[in-house]
């Protein structure tokens, strides 16, 4: 049943009994955020929107009737304590525990998978280089090349120059190096498929890319409780917040 269908059950983001257990705190939005939706923190303290992989504040409350969530810039009440009604992700039963995905920004059935991982990718400079050849390194649609030179052609020195390239490219990970082996970590947990590659012009050097690890949705166990049913995707349920 649709959420904004499912009437009897109220609207997302509306609290579900004015009591003194409700918190409500005032935060600006950052984007557009729906009504009855996990609210994540912003590095800055200052904003929320509607998803993350840390700082999970609660729910958005609803403010209007007209109106599905805020928009950029609004003023946002989150409610941290309380029953509130909330969209659920997938279908939940009643009474048990839920969980959050962070990449989605949804609420699912509670789990005990970890908090989430970045996708790590390492190229590995082999073997060292002639003078005027060509490495190139593609991120995405980001493509960086150097040139060999006296000075720069030695694996570790390639790795290095690559690294040094690489943070100069608005790409979504950040590069460090170690002796000859770049290693590139996703800004963010969960899965990122941006596709990498490393080649050279060099028949005596190689550049080898490896994932060492794919990256996967943080999933956060907040200690909120459904206290009612979802039968599937969208529909409401009651998330008592504690």
């Amino acid at each position: 049943m649709s959420a904004y269908g499912n009437m009897d059950k109220g609207l997302p983001g509306l609290l579900v009994g004015l009591t003194e257990t409700h918190q409500i705190d005032s935060r600006l939005a950052k984007g557009e955020i729906k009504f009855g939706v996990p609210a994540f923190g912003t590095g800055d303290g200052e904003q929320v929107q509607g998803k993350g992989d840390s700082a999970l504040l609660g729910v958005t409350g609803r403010t209007d009737y007209d109106y599905p969530g805020y928009r950029d810039g609004d003023a946002v009440n989150v409610v941290r304590t309380g029953k509130v009604y909330a969209v659920a992700g997938e279908a939940v039963s009643a009474d048990a525990e839920v969980s959050v995905n962070g990449a989605t920004g949804k609420i699912i059935a509670k789990t005990s998978a970890a908090e989430g991982a970045k996708r790590v990718v390492t190229i590995t400079v082999a073997g060292a280089s002639a003078e005027d050849k060509v490495v190139t390194v593609v991120v995405g649609d980001n493509v960086f090349q150097l040139t060999t030179t006296a000075d720069v052609k030695a694996a570790a020195d390639v790795a290095a120059a690559i690294k040094a390239g690489l943070e100069g490219l608005d790409i979504p990970f950040v590069p460090t190096v170690a002796s000859a082996v770049v290693t590139l970590t996703a800004k963010d947990k969960g899965v990122e498929n941006t596709a990498v590659t490393a080649s050279t012009t060099d028949s005596t050097q190689t550049l080898t890319v490896a994932q060492s690890a794919a990256g996967s949705d943080p999933i956060l166990n907040p200690g909120w409780f459904a206290r009612s049913t979802a039968e599937s995707e969208g529909d409401l349920i009651v998330v008592d917040l504690g």
